[in-house]
């Protein structure tokens, strides 16, 4: 069997010890899930990764093993980032694609530092890198433009980030490939999302056809100021206090995840496709 993962910098394992330049982490959860049952495993994830990128890569991944006893693990990404296919070379790994998100149209990109954990130079300074670059590209400029007429939008948002985990569902159970689905954060949580949108025809229309049987969340907490219902992995870790990076949760965190989701994931590795 072949475990496909797909996710951002979560599921790359960014900061891990084992990740280094564009080579993924053996000690992210789906890494340890597919360790879990002998499974060989090839992991799609790239940090910033858009929702959209996410479905895109996992989809290739599948069509080009598709002779291969397929399983797929997804950690869904923050739904303010967006992915796109430009006219011209991005200069960025994936070019001509490129996940973009708020951090892009950051001015001073010293202001970044607020959103981190725990400081590292070399991590800030990549940031800084790569806003110099879509800079000069003129990616920053279109950037700008999406979110002040369109992506800044809650609803915007939430009707996108649906639409790509159905599409994903569909593709997944039209070729009977079994996969589980994990939030990394917390605003995919039916409490963050439907119930706010609950009335509006076009959110309903795709929450009510996702199979929620085959997500993962993590469990709510118990402390003062922590989140009430389940949560996302990243919610779930820094409400833990477990050690965090620069923004990314550690070790530890992955492998306590890993045993949390075993069960479920066992499940649904044995589990046909409906």
């Amino acid at each position: 069997m072949m475990l496909i993962a797909g996710g951002d910098s979560f599921i790359h394992g960014s900061e891990l010890a084992d990740q280094k330049g564009g080579t993924p982490s053996s000690s992210t959860i789906p890494a340890l899930l597919a360790k879990s049952i002998g499974a060989e495993y090839l992991c799609t994830a790239w940090p910033g990764n858009a929702n959209n990128a996410i479905v895109r890569q996992v989809m290739n991944a599948c069509e080009l093993n598709k002779n291969q006893d397929l399983f797929v693990v997804v950690m869904w990404t923050f739904s303010h980032r967006y992915e796109f296919r430009f006219n011209y070379n991005t200069q960025r790994r994936n070019t001509p694609w490129y996940s973009m998100n708020l951090w892009d149209i950051v001015d001073d990109p010293a202001t970044l530092k607020q959103e981190f954990v725990n400081f590292d130079p070399a991590v800030f300074d990549a940031h800084v890198k790569n806003k110099v670059v879509i800079d000069n590209v003129g990616i920053t400029d279109f950037v700008k433009m999406f979110y002040k007429h369109v992506g800044n939008n809650e609803y915007y948002e939430t009707y996108s980030t649906l639409k790509e985990i159905l599409f994903l569902q569909q593709y997944l159970a039209l070729n009977k490939i079994p996969y589980i689905f994990v939030p990394a954060d917390t605003y995919l949580n039916e409490n963050d999302v439907y119930l706010r949108h609950e009335h509006d025809d076009s959110i309903r229309a795709l929450y009510t056809q996702i199979n929620w049987d085959n997500w993962y969340a993590f469990p709510p907490g118990a402390g003062k100021h922590e989140t009430e219902h389940e949560r996302g992995f990243y919610q779930w870790a820094i409400e833990n206090k477990y050690k965090v990076g620069t923004t990314h949760p550690l070790e530890d965190a992955h492998r306590d995840a890993t045993a949390l989701m075993q069960e479920k994931f066992n499940e649904l590795v044995k589990k046909p496709v409906q």
